[in-house]
């Protein structure tokens, strides 16, 4: 027999001993449950008796038909193989049929013991009513069980609307709670308002109380002394610059000789020297650092300090919104005095001076000062040029920057200040002391002395020819100029530093000599037998 045919017999053989037709792979009760043993039959024909047919029909047991095979050994290979898939599916659907056939029997087993709860039941309702005594009695448990519970419910209905009747009397208390708040809130609410416009009414009066306060408060003003150390120290500051920066020059006398016929000579000297100057340095070389001092302040003073500059660093749009602002002021009713305007203008700049881009702009018109300043000292001072830029910084820091701080602190006071660059006259002295330029004996007590000769001050004990009429020498130029506060009630004013003048004498100073006969050795200085003027 070909290889082909033992695997099938073995094949079939084995499918023949997994697979009997004998066995099943269901359980054992199914069984028990299709095919009954003659007890269980017995006990279900009692059931049926007493509780009547059933509803669904027990299925009976499944047979199967026969079949007729023929012998494997009949058959070749490929009507075995034909027969064995088919033996194979039939076996699956059979297993399947059985599957459905255990869940539908298992449900109707289901089934079946209900009815036999409720066949219980109703056995059990039937004994009761066939005994009369036990029907009575319990239909006397089942009326006081109910009267019970009625019973229950009334008390439970009585509990009920007690909680109502509280709980109307509670909602009552709330409603009437409620409106007294509504009430007090609105009473609240209304005397809230009424304080809150008491309150802006205060708030009101308040600033207008600030107001008034600040108005009569005086502003935070700049003594004069503060303005008098701040000048007298920017003077001492130009002297002290020039001293160490003119000290060794050389070709000073030649530029100033130069200067009216160069071209290229700076306008601003042209401007503030003149011939007479120009001369006096050809005679007294030593007067050169005074020229020097003279050039720097007349500068500083026409640029920065003059009174006409209502500050230093503002731009004219300002300048001229401001004054209008002013004269605006004065037109109004009631009247604004003098001093309401001027402490006006002092808030105001000093308002204007804390913001960036003022204090910006005046650092750069104050280097631009010092910038012009310094291109026209280097014409006269050439060794300056070697300096280069730290040159004019120092200038910058030494004069300018003090300048400017002198002249912002100055428009931030109330009080008006003024610097005269001529020698105001006495007029006690007479009518013959008209002449500005003319320097008499008394003055050395004004004024601050100078001889251009020896660049020695002159005090009260210096030994000097005097005229008839008093004069000692001819002014020559004012290296410090007057500081004056003006007073408000009146057009005179109060001198803060005395000016500094530079003075050409009539005859040069007389050395002292000591003890009585020397001073009567020079007699002739003073005319005559007159004893020397001591003042």
């Amino acid at each position: 027999m070909p290889d082909t045919d033992i695997e099938l017999d073995q094949s079939m053989s084995k499918a023949k001993l997994e697979h009997p037709y004998v066995e099943s792979s269901e359980p054992e009760s199914f069984y028990r449950d299709v095919n009954p043993t003659k007890d269980e039959k017995d006990v279900s024909t009692r059931e049926s008796s007493n509780d009547g047919p059933s509803t669904k029909p027990i299925i009976p047991p499944r047979t199967r038909k026969p079949e007729t095979r023929r012998s494997t050994d009949d058959l070749d290979t490929k009507d075995a193989r034909h027969e064995y898939r088919n033996l194979k599916k039939e076996y699956e659907d059979t297993r399947q049929e059985l599957r459905i056939a255990w869940r539908e029997n298992r449900e109707q087993s289901l089934e079946l013991r209900d009815l036999k709860k409720q066949n219980a039941h109703l056995k059990e309702s039937i004994r009761t009513q066939a005994d009369p005594k036990s029907y009575k009695d319990l239909i006397i448990s089942e009326r006081r069980k109910f009267y019970e519970h009625v019973d229950m419910l009334e008390d439970h209905i009585g509990h009920l609307k007690h909680q109502l009747e509280k709980t109307k009397l509670h909602m009552d208390q709330l409603t009437f709670q409620t409106r007294e708040a509504n009430e007090e809130k609105a009473a609240y609410e209304a005397k809230l308002q009424s304080l809150q416009k008491q309150n802006a009414r205060l708030n009101e009066d308040l600033t207008e109380c600030r107001d008034d306060i600040l108005r009569l408060q005086p502003p935070s003003q700049i003594p004069d002394s503060k303005i008098a150390e701040e000048y007298s120290s920017l003077y001492q500051q130009i002297a002290s610059w020039v001293d160490d920066e003119a000290e060794e020059s050389q070709l000073m006398e030649t530029r100033l000789a130069e200067l009216a016929t160069d071209k290229d000579a700076p306008e601003l000297l042209k401007a503030y020297l003149d011939p007479d100057l120009i001369r006096l340095t050809k005679k007294y070389s030593e007067a050169e650092p005074l020229i020097l001092r003279y050039i720097i302040q007349l500068h500083v003073h026409r640029v920065i300090l003059a009174g006409d500059i209502y500050l230093f660093g503002l731009d004219e749009h300002t300048i001229t919104m401001l004054g209008s602002i002013e004269h605006a002021m004065e037109a109004l009713e009631p009247k604004r005095d003098t001093l309401t305007i001027q402490r006006w203008r002092s808030e105001t700049l000093q308002a204007l001076a804390k913001i960036d881009g003022f204090q910006t702009e005046q650092e750069r018109q104050a280097t631009t000062v010092s910038k012009d300043l310094w291109t026209a000292l280097i014409y006269l001072l050439p060794e300056l040029a070697a300096d280069g830029e730290s040159g004019w910084k120092r200038l910058h820091e030494t004069v300018t920057t003090p300048a400017v701080q002198l002249a912002t602190n100055m428009r931030f006071s109330t009080s008006c200040y003024r610097i005269i660059a001529q020698i105001p006259r006495n007029s006690s002295l007479g009518p013959g002391h008209a002449n500005n330029n003319v320097i008499y004996h008394p003055d050395i007590q004004r004024y601050t002395i100078l001889d251009v000769a020896t660049q020695k001050v002159l005090r009260q004990d210096s030994v000097l020819k005097v005229a008839e009429d008093g004069r000692i020498g001819e002014l020559v130029m004012v290296v410090q100029p007057l500081l004056l506060r003006m007073q408000r009630d009146s057009h005179g004013g109060i001198a803060l530093c005395k000016p500094t003048v530079a003075v050409k004498l009539d005859e040069p100073m007389a050395k002292r000599a000591k003890g009585v006969r020397a001073l009567g050795a020079l007699s002739s200085w003073f005319g005559g037998e007159q004893e020397p003027v001591r003042s």
